[in-house]
């Protein structure tokens, strides 16, 4: 059984890399470090020594170091679709390469939090349309991810409503998204996307990871 490192430790949120230049997408990395991430890479003689969570690509598995008997040791992996997956006892989740900012986000998740997310979000001012049958009414997204987001809107919801919601992404266009209202919050909605087209969807994901990674390169470029 796998469990979560304490609260307050210093290696938190650390990553060890040992990861080829294709088997993360890019800018996936930059993006996880905007979300707080911190990653230790093996290739650029960073000590690894200490971290309790590996990303690792599965060509490479086989050379990352025995560590006996420790329970709290968890490596994701990263391989080719379709691969039935690596046979490790410390395996503790795998994704298809090159892996994506949602499957490695979801994969650290589950490894460090105590509360894990399913998908990252960013924080958003967008004007939006929502349709209800005949009823049309204008709100903002507050923020953003590619399973739902945060509304805010001139005509109160509640759990349970269902609504088709417009919203323009800058340089990328028009979304149309099918949701649900999930919470209501201090008058803000928790709207969760049902599925959309791979289309929309992987324009959101692309969207999220993009102004993220801007976000971890310029707090990079200050430190």
């Amino acid at each position: 059984m796998h469990t979560v490192s304490r609260p307050g430790s210093a290696l938190d949120r650390h990553v060890a890399l040992r990861i080829g230049e294709r088997s993360v997408a890019p800018r996936v990395l930059e993006a996880l470090r905007a979300l707080g991430y911190v990653f230790v890479d093996e290739d650029r003689g960073e000590d690894c020594s200490q971290a309790r969570v590996w990303l690792v690509d599965a060509d490479r598995l086989e050379t990352l170091p025995q560590v006996a008997d420790d329970e709290d040791l968890r490596v994701l992996v990263v391989a080719e679709r379709g691969d039935r997956g690596a046979v490790d006892p410390r395996v503790f989740a795998q994704t298809s390469r090159p892996g994506r900012l949602g499957s490695i986000y979801a994969m650290i998740q589950s490894a460090l939090e105590r509360t894990p997310r399913r998908c990252p979000r960013i924080s958003t001012s967008l004007s939006a349309r929502c349709i209800r049958s005949d009823r049309r009414s204008i709100g903002a997204v507050l923020s953003l991810s590619e399973g739902g987001c945060l509304l805010r809107t001139t005509e109160p919801l509640r759990k349970g409503t269902k609504l088709d919601l417009q919203f323009a992404l800058p340089d990328y266009g028009l979304i149309s998204a099918r949701a649900e209202c999930r919470y209501v919050r201090a008058g803000d909605a928790g709207l969760a996307f049902a599925t959309p087209p791979p289309d929309v969807r992987h324009t959101i994901a692309h969207f999220v990871t993009c102004a993220l990674a801007r976000e971890g390169l310029r707090a990079t470029a200050s430190a």
